[in-house]
């Protein structure tokens, strides 16, 4: 009997721990980043988004990486308290470690559309049919945009140099192979954390005649 009782609270215990532990993990993921924030404004102006909405520079939207289309977030900046609500209709940022992309509008009210780049902060109020206590964001997968199989290296580096006019925050790597006993030159551009990041991207790029093939790391 007393062996039985120990089971049944070391049972009791475990349980308890199992489900504290949950509890303090859907709270710590309370939806709330830290970062750097950059906008978009006239160039982008009238184009389709991710989410099928042609973006509009003078409304209150943004892009992220994760967060589902409708998700309203609240962007504060740090430097002066100001805060705005936006709703997610698009992807991104596709450079480097910036968090969010907000629109035009949202980034004259935060004050940072004369830096181009800030440090805010972002807290998920709103997902559209989720609960915010046991909502997740995913896990990322990096995908880039594979460009090229050029037998001259200079040819490899005058396309490297077009992709940094386009963006001069853009990541381009180099790459050599040996393709039946010849050397060729590839270009592996960005890191995106899924395929459709990586595949909006190369929308731009088509654009201007740099889109290449969007392929898993």
């Amino acid at each position: 009997m007393i062996y039985n009782r120990k089971c049944i609270l070391l049972t009791v215990i475990i349980f308890l721990f199992i489900g504290i532990g949950q509890i303090a993990i859907a709270q710590d993921n309370t939806q709330t980043q830290t970062g750097p924030a950059s906008w978009y404004g006239s160039k982008y102006h009238g184009r389709k988004t991710s989410s099928g909405e042609r973006y509009n520079k003078n409304d209150m939207t943004a892009a992220h990486k994760t967060l589902p289309f409708g998700t309203k977030v609240k962007v504060t900046n740090p430097a002066n308290n100001e805060s705005v609500i936006l709703r997610i209709n698009d992807r991104g940022p596709f450079v480097g470690n910036r968090i969010i992309d907000v629109s035009e509008v949202a980034a004259k009210k935060l004050d940072i559309h004369s830096l181009g780049v800030a440090e805010v902060e972002v807290e998920v109020i709103e997902i559209p049919g989720q609960s915010l206590a046991t909502a997740t964001v995913a896990e990322p997968t990096i995908y880039a945009i594979q460009k090229g199989e050029y037998s001259s290296e200079e040819l490899a580096l005058q396309q490297t140099e077009r992709l940094k006019a386009f963006d001069k925050h853009l990541t381009v790597e180099l790459m050599e192979e040996k393709v039946r006993g010849k050397k060729i030159h590839k270009l592996k551009i960005g890191r995106f954390d899924d395929k459709q990041h990586a595949e909006a991207f190369n929308e731009l790029l088509k654009d201007e005649g740099l889109e290449g093939v969007v392929a898993k790391l």
